[in-house]
């Protein structure tokens, strides 16, 4: 794309945005509120029925057992028939028995059917709602990103919609699993441990649903396998820290759990951008004696201790004893304040630090390469054009991406980067910027 197309698409890009501007706003509320009312009917539907179906099935079960007793009783009744003092009776508690055996089968089928009939209406209706929201949350993160901080409540609510559904919350751990392989390991210790410890929190709270048992498929169990095993190389693999849920035998609230681990998780992200901010601005400091040692000029001999007036003016070229205090009062006259270079070194990091932590953020409540792959190249062309095509963070990012990053001269020259640093990965060798 050139220059001129790349700015004509800017341009369409503002315009469209101001247009729709008028409408998505309302759209998007109006969807979010949507989803909200399903998810929490979805959640009030499926709580019913962990409660209904495995109350009802133990009541079948009673049934069966209290119909083989009833069964028994019979049998020995004929055995015993010329001794019973009124035959009447028996065979009228008999008749009771079944009538009753028989209510409770009717009754406890006819929950299982209202029940799983209600909850399959929800998950429809959420289904739904779901796919609204997160298209015009896809089109409001591409023309009016600003407004995207208003719907975080939503963004997190996602997950638990996912939950609704039977192997959600695994496909959606799998798929994010998945995507952070490759970058995991250039990754700080910090951030690795508390990544490590969400990722294994949400796989044990899926474990720990009650109605995995009764929903799960070969197919789940198969990925629900994977995921584990990607878990636990990846803690062999990098040591980040012991996590006590790998332990089959810990138990906890595992939302509190990996409520408390993404904290974690976003403390480190941010304890990582300012150490890094503050290893760009000691890089671009100059040394503290640079603009001394350039001006002044040593002294042939030492100054004299009694000499309580200054020396007289010397040529140029003649070393004279009041020349270092002379050098030293210069820098003291001009204007306080770093060096124009220093100064704009220090804002290019900032701005560029500014540009890295928005794009995190959108990752971290995207579903890539799915969903939202417009805004995310949007983010990172602003990346690229205030850091450079060679930044270290900003090619961890987007390493995993590698291959759908096109659209711009910017975007070209990180993908050559991430060209170069796959082919140095692929034979055993590691590329300069990835390091």
């Amino acid at each position: 794309m050139t220059p001129s197309l790349e700015r004509l698409a800017e341009l369409v890009r503002q315009a469209e945005a101001k247009t729709r501007a008028r409408k998505i706003e309302g759209e998007i509320q109006h969807a979010a509120e949507q989803f909200r009312t399903a998810e929490s009917r979805a959640r009030r539907a499926v709580e019913r029925m962990r409660t209904v179906r495995p109350a009802s099935l133990k009541a079948l079960e009673q049934a069966d057992a209290d119909e083989q007793l009833l069964k028994d009783l019979v049998r020995k009744l004929a055995q015993f028939k010329s001794s019973l003092e009124s035959q009447g009776d028996a065979e009228q508690l008999i008749s009771t028995s079944q009538a009753e055996i028989e209510r409770v089968r009717k009754q406890s089928r006819a929950d299982i059917e209202e029940v799983t009939r209600e909850v399959d209406e929800a998950r429809r209706e959420l289904r739904v709602a779901l796919d609204q929201y997160r298209a015009l949350r896809k089109e409001l993160d591409r023309l009016l990103p600003e407004l995207a901080e208003r719907f975080a409540a939503e963004d997190r609510l996602l997950w638990d919609a996912e939950g609704h559904f039977p192997g959600g919350q695994l496909q959606l751990l799998a798929h994010e699993v998945d995507a952070g392989l490759n970058a995991y390991a250039n990754l700080g210790k910090l951030e690795q441990y508390a990544r490590l410890k969400v990722w294994i929190g949400r796989f044990r709270c899926y474990q720990a649903a009650h109605e995995r048992d009764s929903d799960t498929t070969e197919e789940l169990q198969a990925l629900g396998h994977r995921v584990f095993h990607q878990l636990k190389w990846l803690s062999r693999q990098y040591e980040p820290g012991y996590i006590e849920a790998f332990r089959q035998d810990f138990s906890t609230d595992w939302n509190a759990y990996v409520a408390e681990a993404q904290e974690q998780l976003v403390q480190a992200i941010e304890a990582g951008r300012r150490s890094r901010e503050a290893a760009g601005a000691a890089a671009s400091s100059p040394p503290a004696t640079t603009a001394t040692a350039t001006t002044a000029t040593p002294p042939a001999s030492p100054a004299p201790p009694a000499s309580p007036a200054p020396a007289p003016a010397a040529p140029a070229s003649a070393p004279s004893a009041g020349a270092p205090a002379q050098a030293a009062a210069a820098p003291a006259a001009r204007p306080a304040g770093p060096p124009a270079s220093l100064s704009s070194a220090s804002t290019a990091v900032a701005t560029a630090s500014r540009a890295l932590v928005d794009l995190k953020q959108f990752m971290t409540r995207a579903h890539l390469p799915e969903e939202g792959m417009e805004r995310f190249l949007e983010l990172l062309d602003r990346s690229v054009a205030e850091t450079g095509p060679s930044d270290v963070d900003l090619l961890r990012l987007a390493y995993p991406y590698r291959r759908y990053i096109a659209g711009g001269p910017r975007l070209d020259a990180l993908r050559r980067n991430l060209d170069r640093a796959y082919a140095g990965n692929g034979t055993g060798a590691r590329h300069p910027s990835m390091n």
